[in-house]
Order: structure tokens, then sequence, then C-alpha cells
């Protein structure tokens, strides 16, 4: 019988920058009430574990140790890493418990026998080894893909980062590390920050050809992710034959989003969960879920509940507050052009059908 869980801890919910942001911490503790009142975690048989927090020997799997010192520092001062990301000790504790939700959300899958194991609060993608920026203070995904490889002796990992913004930090972590395999689909990065994340960028040394960028044109919508999960993701899970997906993003694909300008509906992200669930399955590999982001206050847990029904196969239930944009007929075609270059820049790695 196949095992599931969630990892939580209610400290997580300190992860707040603060009423002049978009990231608060509520949208933790709203999106496991929702799943409870829901009954869906009983239901399923859904064990809900409490992590403990990463320690430095954990963060240093990624981290150097002095930014590692920085970090505390500036937190002790009540500082700020970069212009963006005002940090405390609540803030630093409560990273803390995210990266120790992915690491034992990575140990229930990779050794433990869970099917699919969610970590809440996780997809802090744009910290690098020595940095931190945009919310994100230390990369729980790639502390937990360098688990994987370093503590679990596995030697295919793949990331799958569907957050609309590109995962800088991942990418610059693992450029040249053909044992991660780093596919990223987010909003043109000419559009949104963090400004990198094009085609071209497809590692280096033995890492080449192990990251893949797929840029997304502004109001990408549904089937142009559809497009993404059959045309680049699907065959890439075929040919690599990970040994666990990683997957993290929360729900700023969505339409209502307030800081990307991306075209999903709650199907959409529910597709997402749905693809990556079953792409697990078909590779025998377990499913690590790392998810956090969207930046429509409010609705967050929406979206996330949305990629949870996805991934266990439940309908699709959440209503959409407002209609959807008009539909841009130009955003398959550009989709399409993306794919098709990606064809011609991964030949000597991977088999990307190119249409046209």
């Amino acid at each position: 019988m196949d095992k599931h869980a969630i990892v939580y801890h209610e400290g997580i919910a300190e992860y707040d920058f603060g009423e002049e942001y978009s990231l608060r911490g509520d949208r933790f503790p709203r999106y496991i009430h929702l799943l409870e009142s829901e009954g869906v975690l009983d239901r399923l048989g859904i064990e809900l574990i409490v992590p403990e927090p990463a320690d430095n020997d954990d963060l240093c799997l990624v981290h150097t140790l002095d930014y590692i010192k920085k970090v505390d520092e500036v937190a002790e001062a009540h500082g700020y890493l970069s212009d963006d990301t005002p940090i405390n000790p609540s803030i630093v504790k409560a990273v803390r418990l995210i990266v120790g939700a992915a690491l034992t959300a990575g140990d229930a899958v990779a050794r433990k026998g869970y099917t699919i194991a969610q970590g809440v609060g996780g997809g802090l993608h744009h910290a690098g080894r020595d940095y931190g920026e945009a919310w994100c203070v230390f990369n729980d995904v790639a502390i937990c893909a360098r688990a994987m490889t370093e503590r679990h002796s596995l030697k295919r990992v793949m990331i799958f980062d569907t957050d609309a913004h590109a995962g800088n930090g991942t990418m610059d972590i693992f450029y040249s590390d053909p044992r991660v395999l780093y596919l990223t689909v987010h909003q043109d990065p000419m559009t949104l920050y963090p400004n990198t994340g094009f085609p071209e960028q497809i590692g280096e040394g033995d890492g080449r050809g192990y990251t893949i960028n797929v840029p997304l044109p502004r109001r990408a919508d549904d089937a142009c992710m559809a497009m993404v999960i059959e045309r680049v993701f699907k065959p890439i899970v075929q040919q690599f034959k990970p040994q666990v997906i990683i997957r993290n993003g929360g729900a700023d694909p969505h339409y209502q989003d307030e800081l990307a300008e991306l075209g999903l509906s709650y199907g959409g992200l529910w597709s997402i969960g749905r693809a990556v669930a079953k792409a697990a399955e078909e590779a025998n590999c377990g499913f690590v879920d790392l998810l956090c982001g969207g930046y429509s206050q409010g609705r967050e847990e929406k979206g996330l509940y949305a990629l949870f029904s996805g991934e266990y196969g439940l309908p699709q239930t959440q209503k959409e507050d407002v209609p959807p944009p008009s539909h841009d007929p130009s955003v398959l075609p550009r989709t399409d052009e993306v794919i098709n270059q990606l064809s011609n820049l991964l030949a000597d790695y991977w088999e990307i059908e190119k249409i046209g």
C-alpha cells in the first residue's frame, strides 16, 4: 500500500516578511486548514509529519559556512540580506524548519518508501551558495536534492521547477552537476525577476545539457503548460530515468497573481500536479513536492490545493473568483517556438520533438 506524507510545522508561519511584502506566513496554516476541512488527509491516509529544524551540517550541503554565519548576524541586527529581503531571528528559525521539512520529505521518499511527500513552505529557489534574495534565505530545494546525492547515494535526481519566476539560485548551484537535472518552466525573464533563465543556459562542464530553461510568454495559459508537459517534461523523464522527482513552485502561475503575468487557471495548476505524480509512477520513483509561492493575497491556499488535488487524482474543485483574461492567440505558437529552440540547443543530450 502506498504511503503518503505532508511535512509541516506550525512554526513555518513565522516565515513572514511583514505587511510591506507579498510573502506572508499565514498562507501555510490556511493551506493545512483547507486540507483538514476537506477531509482529504484522513480520506487518503496521508500522514502529517512534524520536522526538526535543519542544522548547520544540513545547510552546508549547499551553502557556505560563512554565508550561514552572515545570515545569523544580519538576522540578529534585523537587517537585510538584499534590498527586498529583511530578516530577523524568527524568519531564520522558520526557514530552518522549512529546510528541515524538505529534508524530512526527501528522506521519507528515498529511505522510507513513501510515494509522495510534500514539504509545506518549500521552494526557496532564489538563494544561492552564498547569497539570499527575493525572500529566499536558504535554498531548501537544492539542499533536498544534494541530500539525495550525498546522503542517499542517488545518481539521477530531477528538479521540476514550476514557479513563475526562474530559480536562479538552484540553477547556479547545479549548473555543472550531471547528477541533478534542473528543468524549470517560468515566465520570460525579459519580463520578470530574476531576469535570467534563458533557453541558451543549458549548464556547463559535466553538467552541460542538465539545465533546461523553458521561458513562457506573458499570459501563457493552460494550453501552453500542457504543451511543455507533453513535449519537454514527459520525454525528459523518460530519457533521464530519475530516481526521484522534486517539484517546487506554488500558485504564482495563476492568472490572478499580483507579481507574475502568466495565465494558468486552477485547472492548469491541477494538471501540473497530475503530470508529475503520473510521471513519477511511470518512472517507478518517489515524488517530493515543495510548495510555497503565490502572491494573490488570501487566495494562495486555493492554488496549493489545486496542485495537491492533481497529485492525488482528486477532482479540481477550486472556483475562480473572476473569469480568466481574454485568450491571447499568440502565446501557443510562441511557446512552440521556445520548445523548438530547446530541441536544437539540446540535440546532443535529449530528444525533444520539433514541430513545424
